[in-house]
């Protein structure tokens, strides 16, 4: 009988050490963000330019640079255009806001939050978009605005002239993904 027990009792306390890794697991991204990180997104039939995906990479090294490859549904066509904000310092607010328009025009601003304007640091150098068949690709250095351990990113896809309707927010309206680390070689 108490061989039973021990049976029974088994499959209980394996569940029981998943679940507390599984909740252990953000803990452990919070102090130490992976170097790679994909958001995928659904198919969404009313997005006029329709986001699958967007990959965060750090910067393999001390002069390299971060980037955010966004994967659309289609190829980019004259009009279409794609907002990015990036939280830079890890605190869940957005540092910097890049706003682009089909093919490789973009300006970069220094904000705080969600909005839509700010210092236009576009001439620093520090960011750098294009917008190639059915990829957005952005480059940038995540120190531009002072060290940066972490960044996470959230992005909008619509076409110019279509107002809010068309847009396609990843992950979410007003959301930034998970952090990855700025570098992927340790900092001293």
């Amino acid at each position: 009988m108490r061989h039973l027990r021990t049976l029974a009792t088994a499959p209980a306390v394996a569940l029981a050490v998943t679940l507390s890794l599984t909740a252990y697991a953000p803990a452990a991204d919070a102090l130490a963000p992976p170097p790679e990180r994909t958001v995928t997104d659904p198919a969404d039939p009313g997005a006029s330019y329709d986001v699958r995906s967007m990959t965060l990479r750090a910067a393999t090294g001390p002069n390299a640079r971060a980037s955010v490859v966004v994967r659309h549904a289609r190829a980019v066509r004259t009009g279409d255009a794609i907002d990015l904000w990036f939280d830079l310092r890890g605190d869940r607010r957005p540092d910097v806001y890049l706003s682009g328009v089909s093919f490789s025009e973009y300006a970069a601003y220094r904000v705080r939050g969600f909005r839509k304007s700010g210092r236009d640091i576009t001439d620093r150098g520090c960011f750098a978009l294009k917008m190639r068949e059915r990829r957005s690709v952005v480059r940038f250095d995540p120190d531009c605005l002072g060290r940066s351990a972490a960044f996470a990113v959230s992005v909008r896809s619509f076409r110019i002239g279509e107002g809010g309707a068309g847009s396609d927010f990843v992950p979410g309206r007003r959301q930034l993904s998970g952090r990855v680390a700025s570098t992927a070689t340790a900092r001293g």
